[in-house]
């Protein structure tokens, strides 16, 4: 985890990262800012253009179903992860220079499977592949993340939000008969 620096608060502008965005930037006032559960939001940056990324991605792997939506596919590792790629190409940055944190990937409810740990997988051994330093991550664990990214100087900050597991939702028996008023 790295300390941001300093700035006069009304002159960052903050962008939030959805699940399936990816952003890039070279403003130095640009704030990104993410809350992972079991998502990934791997951050980007690339020092020597002054440009950095982040993602945020729901799962891993694309299903094998044939008639996905292609406007949807963003919100899986592999074509997030190109898509950030390519966003700060765009804009300067150097495949070789990128260096890497990754964030999230929390088991929020039981019974889920290992959803989280996936991305985090997925994660590292993409960014291996591409040969892409990790500089840091914090990762897994059952705590939901705030992340905030400053994308031009390659600095992030990482929140614990909760650390306690979302509880399972208690079904409540309607009684039978009577009547129920809604209002």
């Amino acid at each position: 985890m790295s300390m941001m620096s300093p700035i006069a608060p009304s002159r960052m502008r903050r962008l939030t990262v959805a699940q399936g965005d990816s952003l890039a930037s070279s403003d130095p006032e640009v704030v990104f800012t993410t809350v992972l559960g079991s998502c990934v939001a791997v951050c980007l940056h690339d020092g020597r253009a002054g440009v950095g990324g982040m993602n945020h991605f729901l799962l891993a792997d694309p299903p094998t179903m044939a008639n996905e939506d292609a406007r949807l596919l963003n919100r899986y590792g592999v074509h997030s992860m190109e898509l950030l790629i390519n966003a700060m190409l765009k804009r300067g940055a150097s495949r070789r220079n990128l260096k890497a944190r990754i964030y999230g990937g929390a088991t929020m409810r039981r019974g889920l499977g290992e959803i989280g740990n996936t991305n985090i997988q997925f994660a590292r051994r993409f960014l291996d592949n591409e040969s892409i330093t990790i500089l840091g991550e914090d990762v897994a664990g059952v705590a939901a993340r705030r992340v905030e990214f400053r994308p031009a100087v390659g600095l992030s900050r990482c929140n614990i939000v909760s650390t306690q597991p979302v509880e399972q939702i208690i079904k409540i028996p309607t009684p039978s008969g009577g009547d129920v008023e809604l209002f």
